[in-house]
């Protein structure tokens, strides 16, 4: 919990070093479509050059390879995007360091400016072909949590994603047909994007007490202590797939076969499961990224999709951002989280 207070306390800070500044006018949809990632990203903001460009969601489409990079993405500091990572996989936090901060401002019809982080940029053979401002899905609200029952049928309720196009299939099954259901509004051409970045330094740490009480993740702790044994094995195992399965990864390219059928290609490679569909010659693959250093006996890691079709691959999927994710493997025939497939745990969370 301390973890999780501290983190939303960091997006407090950069929300509110945002708050107070002025709004820029922008760069309009129009002066921005044809450029390559970096070129978006050089005319949103004055950010290092060196930065690479995140990884991101690629499908092949009928006129191209589609990438898709939210705004948010393609303006994270590298030195951000690390320490999120650790935070996402519940790794054991670094000294916090310095990163340059940015956030997305939209302006749509000369309205009022509005939160552009979650933005998506499509990109078609490496230049902007559109934008979309996601319609976040109707949720609906939480029971009391003292009406257990109510609370679990709240839990177990059927989720539906535009990835999955019938409850029981595999991510991306029906191919680009996400498209039509993922609810968004294009971005007009004479829509501004902008992007304000500033130096975040981390506050002063207060001095420590050496007898302060245990708190709930010390108790914690102590009640796991019997099981520590088997930390070292596991943050090893987490810090090779971490380099190992990146490795793998980055060997992979849309529209290349793959090298083996799916099934015979997973049992040769350390960290990488086969989900082949019922029926078609299509499977999903996943490759586990692992995670950092922890002393969380809970092992979260992190994984990246894959898409096979007819022996190529046709999409691929990195574990931050936009695109499809390993939970969607743990939605069974009714869209219940549940443990429909090989590494689903607990309510429907997918663990490679």
């Amino acid at each position: 919990m301390q973890r999780l207070a501290a983190f939303v306390g960091l997006l407090a800070l950069l929300a509110a070093s945002a708050a107070g500044a002025e709004v820029p006018l922008g760069v309009a949809i129009s002066d921005l479509t044809g450029l390559d990632p970096p070129a978006v990203r050089s005319r949103l903001a004055d950010v290092p050059s060196e930065w690479p460009i995140p990884p991101a969601f690629q499908v092949a489409g009928s006129n191209g390879l589609l990438t898709f990079i939210t705004a948010d993405a393609l303006m994270t500091d590298p030195i951000l995007a690390q320490q999120l990572a650790v935070f996402r996989t519940q790794g054991d936090p670094a000294p916090a360091q310095p990163f340059l901060a940015c956030t997305q401002i939209l302006i749509r019809n000369g309205r009022a400016a509005e939160a552009a982080s979650s933005v998506v940029l499509m990109f078609r053979n490496g230049r902007l072909d559109a934008a979309f401002q996601p319609i976040a899905p109707a949720i609906p609200p939480a029971p009391d949590y003292r009406d257990r029952k109510a609370s679990l049928a709240y839990i177990r309720r059927p989720v539906s994603s535009p990835f999955v196009a019938h409850f029981g299939e595999l991510p991306l099954e029906d191919g680009l047909g996400f498209l039509s259901r993922w609810e968004k509004t294009p971005l007009a051409p004479n829509d501004r994007l902008s992007a304000t970045c500033s130096p975040w330094r981390p506050p002063p740490q207060p001095p420590s007490h050496a007898h302060e009480a245990l708190n709930a993740s010390d108790m914690q702790g102590l009640a796991l202590l019997p099981f520590a044994i088997s930390l070292p094995g596991m943050n090893r195992q987490r810090v090779a797939a971490r380099r190992d399965g990146a490795a793998l990864l980055a060997s992979l390219h849309i529209g290349d076969p793959l090298s083996a059928p799916p099934r015979t290609f997973a049992a040769a490679h350390t960290g990488v499961r086969a989900y082949p569909a019922k029926g078609s010659d299509y499977a999903v693959l996943t490759i586990d990224l692992g995670g950092y250093p922890s002393r969380n006996l809970s092992n979260f890691k992190d994984a990246a999709l894959l898409g096979v079709r007819d022996g190529r691959i046709e999409w691929v999927s990195p574990p931050s951002y936009f695109g499809p994710k390993g939970g969607l493997l743990c939605l069974d025939e009714r869209g219940v989280p549940n443990t429909p497939r090989r590494g689903c745990t607990g309510w429907g969370q997918f663990s490679p």
